[in-house]
């Protein structure tokens, strides 16, 4: 079995993606916030202005307002760090903190942001859904996100849209009299990134899928992993589906339904 960074070659695929997505997705950004100056009457955008910022607003506070989960300490759960412990030496890659969620719904993602050690999120429906074996894939697969340093970029890029789309949904159920307003200007943000960044997290799927198939030499086990994951989160209520596929992008497995080829996250199972 290969060993270190052999595990992980350059793709040039998926470098191309990233380079990609970093440039055009500001770009798009750009582009949609000088439309809305030149298009709209400068009265309408001087009035929309405040609703904007209430709209930041709540989108910040609706992240802020959900508990951070804190890093796991090794005697918590040390059957977990052990295993983590040991993929990371087959690989050569540092060691992220663990952080658990408190879900109910399996998942787990990478967030790497410059500057701090990366993170492995894992939730407590993902502990209580796989066996070890399936577990070990999984946070192979996980790892090599950190490896490919697609995570940061998803995290760079990604992370601000998915914010402003989650603020919006947010205001939609409160049914806040202003709502219309804000999310007129925050949901095309979200969707203008996702749809930026679609075709770079289905390809850098199926990257980290081939690495964590040669740490692991167990395909089939990875593959059932991913199977147990997606049924589970297919029997789980639409309300609650809502609420978690906002960060399809980052999810192992994508939570909500992938109906239009431009906006799917992931390949198929």
């Amino acid at each position: 079995m290969a060993h270190g960074r052999e595990l992980f070659p350059a793709d040039r695929g998926l470098q191309a993606r990233m380079v990609a997505v970093c440039v055009f997705t500001p770009l798009l950004l750009i582009a949609w916030i000088v439309a809305i100056v030149v298009l709209v009457p400068l009265v309408i955008v001087a009035y929309l202005a405040p609703f904007l910022l209430l709209g930041i607003a709540a989108a910040v506070a609706a992240s802020r307002s959900q508990p951070y989960p804190r890093s796991s300490a090794r005697h918590e759960a040390p059957e977990l760090h052990a295993l983590v412990e040991r993929v990371c030496a087959m690989t050569g890659l540092a060691k992220p903190r663990i952080v658990f969620s408190p879900s109910s719904q399996p998942n787990s993602w990478v967030v790497v942001r410059p500057g701090y050690p990366a993170r492995l999120f894992i939730t407590i429906g993902m502990l209580e859904l796989l066996e070890a074996e399936e577990l070990e894939a999984v946070v192979a697969h996980e790892l090599a996100h950190i490896a490919h340093h697609d995570a940061a970029v998803m995290t760079i890029v990604a992370g601000p849209g998915v914010t402003m789309l989650a603020g919006s949904l947010l205001l939609v159920r409160k049914g806040l009299p202003w709502w219309l307003l804000s999310a007129a200007i925050a949901t095309p943000v979200g969707v203008i990134t996702r749809i930026a960044t679609a075709a770079l997290s289905r390809y850098r799927e199926l990257a980290a899928d081939a690495s964590a198939v040669a740490i692991t030499g167990k395909p089939l086990t990875l593959a059932r992993a991913l199977r147990k994951v997606s049924g589970t989160l297919q029997a789980t209520p639409s309300r609650d589906l809502r609420e978690i596929a906002v960060h399809d992008a980052f999810n192992l497995v994508a939570a909500g339904p992938q109906r239009h080829a431009w906006l799917r996250t992931h390949p198929d199972i």
